[in-house]
């Protein structure tokens, strides 16, 4: 039973991650995209402070700087792309995970990792209804990637210290960082009711008490069962996207997302299992 506990916190986690991309899109009407970060991580940060220690400082601020690019591309691109293309491209890092590996630490690349690369590339060309990667499209794919360099960055450091501390300072690292190009492009500052719930839903519920809910409910799950369930915020964007902004994907588009659902399942299930055998 404390797995079907943790497989379904999990989902809650997907469902609120999914969740963020309409309702971030939507924000973005009143307040500028590094204004937005700024303001989300800067208190959001302060959630943390109980958690913070001297130790993952450096670590912590060094893999925030990946995680501000992530959120910057994620935001920046929002503005030019649907929330629907945003879930399902953003999911993706996990994909772009191995390559990195690769580069930064020479770790092995396996034929599913490149499998899972080509499924994505088709994917996304695919699902931009072959008119090629658009602006917004192309952010969200240096997104993932942005991504992709903060998970291998944790994966290398983060064995030793506490994963909350850590967090806090990677959170306080994007708020910081953001606050940089905010002073310097922010247009648009309408701090209403709306946006208030944005902040709250992002910060809160998306950062803070995801992390935590995350942190726990994987300690009595297998990685198989978390990646795969994690990676369903690409659906849930697309579902809340349809609810709430109307969005709609063709036939086309739809069979981009199942190459990319396909990536997403080698990558997390297949490949795990394969790797759970050999030991």
């Amino acid at each position: 039973m404390k797995r079907v506990y943790a497989d379904l916190g999990l989902l809650a986690v997907a469902i609120i991650w999914g969740l963020t991309f309409p309702v971030v899109k939507v924000a973005l009407n009143f307040v500028s995209p590094f204004a937005f970060n700024s303001i989300r991580f800067l208190l959001t940060s302060i959630l943390f402070i109980p958690f913070l220690k001297r130790e993952e400082m450096r670590a912590g601020l060094a893999i925030g700087g990946a995680t501000f690019l992530g959120y910057a591309f994620q935001t920046v691109g929002l503005q030019y792309t649907t929330s629907t293309n945003a879930g399902f491209i953003t999911s993706t890092y996990v994909v772009f995970t191995p390559m990195i590996a690769f580069l930064l630490y020479r770790e092995r690349i396996q034929k599913i990792d490149a499998l899972s690369v080509l499924l994505t590339v088709a994917g996304i060309y695919l699902l931009s209804g072959f008119e090629g990667v658009k602006a917004g499209d192309g952010l969200m794919i240096l997104c993932a990637v942005a991504f992709a360099f903060e998970i291998v960055l944790i994966s290398r450091y983060a064995g030793s210290l506490s994963i909350m501390s850590l967090a806090g300072w990677q959170v306080f690292a994007v708020g910081l960082l953001s606050s940089v190009p905010a002073a310097l492009t922010t247009e648009r500052l309408e701090i209403n009711s709306y946006v208030i719930f944005a902040l709250a839903l992002t910060g809160f519920l998306a950062t803070f008490l995801a992390k935590i809910v995350q942190n726990r409910m994987q300690a009595h799950t297998d990685s198989v069962d978390a990646g795969i369930i994690l990676s369903m915020e690409g659906v849930f964007a697309h579902i809340f996207g349809v609810l709430f902004m109307n969005e709609s994907l063709t036939s086309v588009q739809y069979s981009g997302v199942l190459l990319l659902m396909m990536a997403l399942i080698l990558i997390t299930g297949i490949k795990n299992h394969i790797r759970n055998s050999d030991q």
